[in-house]
């Protein structure tokens, strides 16, 4: 997640494996190194010189936060090729997007699911289970610039970002949108959305990463890299790949309050942990991500430096294809899953600021089975009794199944490179269960193409992670789900997941969760180890900086502000 110094093993952010369907055509690595060439940040104009990256006259302020300045902030600018905001499937790339871009509804929380309106001007009108009727923020406009040069936002617009997707598998997300019958437009203000059934998630939905509402002349002409055209409380200014990206304050934004209170960001991929350091000591960074011996060693330095603790979905596992000998055994599946350190591998791969998951990562706090529950579970028992215990019953497992020979592991290059993930697997295998398996590196190409086909029968890699509960679990291990590239098929799984998409009721749907989680740790046919606790250091005067735990909703940038009555503010 976090850069490191030289001599350090690096940390990409956001790996995607989309590990069957159509994903793996998109799937790409978004942020698998530190990157190269010039680092030198550009003004907030950049490379652009229109109007709209300058700032507004001054006007009054509220009393508690100040406008202007511009966030110097370190991130990774990666993308994978493609500007299309329905289509990219880049972290970074659409979260940056997210700051240009607004949806009818945003996540103020990802991990505990809370929604609140953005181009909407409310939660939408539930008429019934199947009717929902959103009504937009009459101040909406698109960006003052070529092509839409400001006009309003209307509910054609909506149902066109909707429906674009809809029925068309080459948008990664199409199949959030299976379920609408039918879209009305009453006025340029409203828009109806009538589903087939009933469906949990489907409020969510229009809060989702793929949800973004587009302008109909820009998918006209065609979206570019060099210039996004949206609604939302930033304007785009520069994205140079595996460098800086830009954006500048949007004076005429709808949300209200005088925000966005910064006049521009700026994102700065540097090379190495040295540059942050220096960076972070010179205040050229306002705000950076580091690892957890960096964040020591600076906080003991910088006494001054805030630290901001969140945990991201991303998630580090590995898979079986379960009708693949000697994996359509359980008890081998879960031998090897149960021998497995999963506090080990939180120290050798982050100096131990992990967690260990469920099925859902754990900073989904909405849905993941808890913490008190999990440490229950065999292969998660921390105590030396616990584990000793854990790898006993995988011995046992082995023996009474047949100790299988010639495992070979196929693990994600860049992981292998940058984690040793393979190697730890590999190490720990070895020395509790005195299995000798092969782990053969793999681009993520190939990765992709052997799960697919069904030569990979076992794999380990990063994985993003996702929002929704039925996101988690719907296309990746019902029967008939669109990913399930492990071949599960299991009636009284399917019937647990078809439930919780019907549930209408946080709290039971939730519920209904968590039994879910448990019938896949019982099955172990996919296995998620742990995911990382991101750490951002920032300077005291920084005040609001926005994390979450996955990408995709940096529009939370329009709250934060630089506080330069702030002591530690001299000097910048």
């Amino acid at each position: 997640m976090s850069f490191t110094a030289l001599g350090e093993k690096r940390r990409g952010r956001r790996w995607f494996l989309g590990a069957s369907g159509s994903a793996v055509a998109a799937a790409a690595l978004a942020a698998a190194g530190c990157g190269g060439g010039d680092s030198a940040r550009p003004s907030p104009a950049g490379s652009k010189t229109p109007q709209r990256g300058q700032s507004p006259a001054p006007t009054p302020q509220p009393q508690s936060r100040q406008r202007g300045g511009t966030l110097q902030y370190t991130g990774f600018v990666q993308g994978d090729g493609i500007a299309d905001p329905h289509r990219t499937e880049a972290g970074p790339f659409y979260g940056q997007q997210s700051m240009v871009y607004s949806r009818l509804l945003t996540f103020k929380s990802q991990a505990t699911q809370d929604l609140s309106p953005d181009l909407a001007t409310g939660m939408p009108e539930q008429a019934d289970p199947q009717t929902l009727t959103f009504h937009l923020n009459p101040g909406a406009h698109w960006h003052d610039s070529e092509p839409v040069k400001g006009r309003p936002v209307t509910s054609d617009d909506v149902k066109l970002s909707i429906s674009r997707q809809q029925g068309d598998t080459s948008f990664p997300w199409s199949a959030h949108w299976d379920n609408i019958d039918n879209i009305t437009t009453p006025d340029d203000a409203t828009i109806t959305f009538h589903f087939k059934s009933p469906l949990a998630p489907m409020v969510s939905y229009f809060a989702g990463v793929n949800a973004f509402i587009v302008p109909s002349e820009v998918v006209s002409a065609g979206f570019t890299m060099s210039d996004q055209v949206g609604s939302g409380p930033f304007t785009w200014v520069d994205w140079q790949e595996g460098k800086f990206a830009s954006v500048a304050r949007n004076p005429h934004w709808f949300g209200g309050n005088q925000r966005p209170f910064l006049d521009a960001a700026v994102m700065t991929q540097p090379h190495d942990a040295t540059e942050i350091e220096a960076g972070l000591r010179v205040k050229q960074f306002d705000a950076a991500t580091v690892a957890r011996p960096q964040a020591d060693r600076l906080m003991s330095a910088i006494p001054d430096l805030k630290l901001i603790e969140q945990g991201h979905s991303l998630f580090y596992g590995m898979r079986f294809i379960v009708t693949r000998p000697p994996f359509n055994d359980v008890r081998v599946r879960t031998a090897l899953t149960i021998a497995l350190d999963r506090a080990g591998m939180a120290q050798r791969f982050f100096a131990g600021s992990a967690e260990p998951n469920p099925w859902v990562s754990w900073p989904v706090t909405k849905w993941a089975l808890p913490q008190a529950e999990l440490q229950s579970q065999p292969g998660y028992h921390t105590d030396p009794a616990g584990r000793a215990k854990d790898i006993a019953d995988a011995k046992a497992m082995l023996s009474a199944a047949g100790t299988p020979a010639n495992l070979d592991l196929r693990v994600l290059d860049q992981a292998e490179n940058s984690l040793q993930l393979g190697t730890s697997i590999w190490s720990q295998l070895k020395v509790n269960l005195g299995l000798d398996i092969t782990v053969s590196p793999v681009s993520l190409a190939q990765l992709g193409k052997g799960l697919i086909a069904g030569g990979y029968s076992w794999a380990a890699a990063p994985d993003v992670g996702w929002i929704d509960l039925d996101d988690w679990v719907f296309p990746y291990f019902h029967s008939t789900g669109s990913r399930n590239s492990f071949a599960l098929r299991d009636a009284d799984l399917d019937k647990a997941i078809e439930a919780q998409r019907t549930e209408l009721d946080p709290t039971k749907r939730q519920q209904l969760g968590y039994q879910v989680q448990r019938q896949l740790l019982a099955l172990n046919a996919g296995v998620n180890f742990l995911s990382e606790k991101v750490l951002t250091l920032s300077w005291p005067y920084v005040k609001a900086f926005p994390t979450d735990a996955s990408d995709g909703y940096q529009d939370r940038f329009a709250d934060c502000w630089l506080d330069k009555d702030d002591p530690s503010y001299h000097g910048r």
